[in-house]
């Protein structure tokens, strides 16, 4: 993956890029005019672009670049701010202080709704196996900028792990994170959200029976998972589905 800066920048900026390419050991490469189309083609590669107020990635043969943002997470954390109930903390039961594990981050929306959740006497961890999109989560959290004080104080405490969750569960110990969380993606899920499309070709769609098995020795409270409402995965991986009125997603409950 390359590194590199919006085409207006400024020298903070540059050292921010130049910082983040040398902490994951990638290549900066000067913008110099060039359009990424341009470095796209010189390099083959994915790219980083770091601005002012971004972090975005062109992943290599996708049209769009994504633009990190925590998208719906911020209607949700106003709502909660609100007083209102969030579905996914309700389902999951989550309280000030629990750990919360989300096996498949994509763009991290839960894992800040978690997060906000657990408040800072608790702890999120949110796994991406794609390291493209890792590091963008992980800088994008970093750098965001709000006015709401709660979902970026939520964001700068979530620890985001590149990783396949299979592997990174087998090295749990038994009963070490209150709840284990999936959210894998579903075709109606991809069709109606932007932000989703640009991750589909590269995000980790499945979802096994070893994961789910993993999950329960490895959840201390519940296993969660979140799926399209006529998804046949909620009954051969043994969840029992709360069915949501007028929602086109409901969430799975496997108690341990």
């Amino acid at each position: 993956m390359i590194v590199t800066t919006a085409g207006r920048y400024s020298q903070e900026t540059l050292a921010l890029a130049i910082d983040i390419a040398t902490r994951y050991k990638l290549v900066f490469v000067n913008r110099e005019k060039r359009s990424i189309s341009a470095i796209e083609e010189r390099y083959n590669d994915d790219i980083l672009v770091v601005s002012s107020d971004s972090i975005s990635i062109k992943l290599s043969g996708v049209e769009k670049p994504i633009v990190y943002h925590p998208n719906f997470a911020m209607v949700r954390a106003k709502r909660i701010i609100k007083g209102e109930v969030d579905a996914l903390v309700e389902t999951s039961k989550l309280e000030q202080g629990m750990t919360f594990l989300d096996c498949t981050a994509g763009l991290g929306a839960d894992s800040i709704i978690a997060g906000m959740a657990v408040g800072q006497t608790g702890k999120v961890y949110a796994i991406e196996k794609d390291f493209s999109l890792y590091v963008m989560l992980k800088e994008g959290m970093n750098q965001y900028k709000s006015h709401l004080d709660e979902i970026i104080s939520s964001m700068r405490q979530i620890e985001v792990i590149h990783s396949d969750h299979v592997k990174y569960l087998e090295n749990l110990e038994d009963s070490s994170i209150d709840i284990v969380y999936f959210d894998p993606m579903f075709s109606t899920e991809i069709e109606e959200s932007q932000g989703i499309q640009a991750i589909a070709t590269v995000a980790n769609q499945g979802l096994t029976t070893k994961a789910v098995e993993e999950a329960q020795r490895v959840a201390k409270r519940k296993v969660i998972l979140k799926d399209h409402y006529r998804s046949p995965r909620f009954e051969a991986l043994g969840f029992e589905q709360v069915k949501r009125k007028s929602s086109k997603f409901h969430y799975g409950i496997i108690e341990v």
